[in-house]
């Protein structure tokens, strides 16, 4: 798995992940991300997901875990780009109930305050 980060606008950042979300360094890497876009960027986050093909129970455990610790601080997470098996997935644990999904990434961040910084 790989992920790249792009700033937005003030406060709201996109981790663009490829390649499979499963348990292990995976997800390891995810949260320390996390971690550092709230330390340094802010508390609104889109996980772009148009490159991921694989997501398992630890990979959906590690988002609702960043939704929890964003909102908590008083921001969101948002997913796009979903498809294929993960869509599935997501739609079979109900997480799309929890957390908005939304086509592209710059759909996900429209609405998104400004610098909403942590």
């Amino acid at each position: 798995m790989e992920f790249t980060k792009k700033l937005l606008r003030p406060g709201v950042v996109v981790l663009a992940l490829t390649g499979s979300v499963r348990v292990g360094p995976n997800c390891q890497q995810i949260e320390k991300a996390l971690e550092e876009i709230i330390q340094h960027d802010g508390t609104w986050v889109v996980f772009d997901l148009t490159g991921v093909s694989f997501i398992d129970s630890a990979g959906i455990g590690t988002v609702i875990r960043g939704l929890t610790k964003l909102k908590k601080l008083g921001g969101t997470l948002r997913l796009a780009g979903v498809k294929g098996m993960v869509e599935g997935v997501l739609k079979l644990t109900r997480i799309d109930r929890t957390i908005e999904i939304f086509p592209t990434a710059e759909e996900a961040a429209q609405d998104l305050p400004l610098a909403a910084k942590a």
